[in-house]
């Protein structure tokens, strides 16, 4: 008769220190619940932002410093504005995006906050 092993849980829910009988007497979950581990990797694959129907291409090359300098100072969303005026330039085709111009109800944009300063007031 096989010897019976005590509960893994006391009466509050605590679970007791397992021992090496305890593991030889369990099986991977993949065995125990197949369904349970396909549900988790399609509950993955549905994480995050969706994908765009035609996504944006990251690509590098190089520009004078105050090139750059001006088009990073004319505030957030510069990438868009630089699209844009490649856009109006004659490259690319015809963009399925809406532009802010044409958007019926483009949204306001709320303030860029600055930064404190990293070393506080002192006080006297």
């Amino acid at each position: 008769m096989p010897k019976r092993r005590p509960p893994l849980t006391d009466e509050e829910g605590e679970v007791r220190e397992l021992t090496r009988e305890d593991f030889k007497g369990m099986r991977p979950m993949r065995e125990v619940m197949p369904e349970f581990i396909e549900a988790m990797a399609e509950f993955r694959r549905k994480l995050g932002r969706p994908k765009a129907d035609a996504p944006k291409v990251h690509i590098g090359f190089r520009l004078a410093p105050d090139v750059v300098a001006s088009i990073k100072a004319s505030g957030r969303g510069y990438n868009a504005r630089v699209e844009q005026a490649l856009r109006a330039a004659g490259f690319g085709g015809k963009d399925k995006r809406e532009s802010p111009k044409t958007a019926p109800a483009a949204k306001k944009r709320r303030p860029v906050k600055k930064a404190k300063s990293a070393i506080g007031k002192r006080r006297a």
